[in-house]
């Protein structure tokens, strides 16, 4: 018998299926002081992805100004985990292996913003702390 591999539409929705449901399971407020950021263990300063995680859990739990204030980029990151777990279901209702190409308009409408915040964070959490 041989193993004809895991197809792309179904590695993508265990990663963000299983990303959302970790979020939904672990308990606002309990995860706030969690640091997870090797980066920062390393270097004492917060990473531009630092606060992801907490915000995940904020999002999941409705709380987006908590979410924003772990990290700004949270709700963008947060939206493309939920589209991408849409469209692998879509993907693996229709029986294909991969996803489809996401709308130019869509994606451009979510990297442009998605750029703008993580740069801003980057500086404001980087270069900023090596200019000092």
């Amino acid at each position: 018998m041989k193993w004809t591999g895991v197809n792309a539409a179904s590695i993508t929705a265990a990663v963000t299926g299983g990303a959302l449901v970790v979020s939904a399971i672990l308990p606002h407020g309990g995860v706030d002081g969690l640091k997870l950021c090797p980066l920062y263990y390393l270097t004492g300063h917060l990473c531009p992805f630092c606060g992801m995680t907490r915000g995940f859990v904020a999002i999941t739990h409705f709380d987006i100004s908590a979410a924003v204030d772990f990290n700004p980029g949270t709700p963008l990151i947060y939206a493309a985990f939920v589209y991408l777990l849409w469209a692998s279901f879509r993907a693996l209702q229709r029986g294909d292996t991969e996803l489809k190409p996401v709308n130019k308009g869509l994606y451009y409408g979510w990297i442009v913003p998605t750029i703008v915040v993580f740069s801003f964070m980057f500086y404001q959490r980087v270069i900023k702390i090596w200019l000092l």
